[in-house]
């Protein structure tokens, strides 16, 4: 994920659905996918757009702030999405 991130390639929907695993005789490899919502850094500004699965989301991208397009969607945000679908697996 944060390949993509610095390649420019922005997730934007990580929750339990987009999140898949398989095993190896080398151990366990981790695999995002479902990129229908993807967006790119060339493509502008990532504020004032809500997508992905409300329930995984960013506390700071519920806000209505964000709505208004004064928070910048920044990597720390989708981590905060992937302790959030952790939690709801474990």
């Amino acid at each position: 994920h944060y390949v993509l991130w610095q390649a420019g390639i922005y997730h934007r929907n990580v929750s339990c659905e987009t999140l898949m695993y398989y095993t190896t005789d080398k151990g366990v490899m981790g695999v995002l996918n479902d990129f229908d919502l993807v967006s790119f850094a060339e493509g502008g500004h990532l504020g004032n757009e809500r997508t992905g699965t409300i329930l995984f989301m960013a506390i700071d991208l519920l806000e209505p702030d964000d709505q208004s397009g004064r928070v910048e969607h920044i990597y720390r945000h989708y981590m905060e999405s992937f302790i959030w679908a952790f939690i709801w697996i474990c």
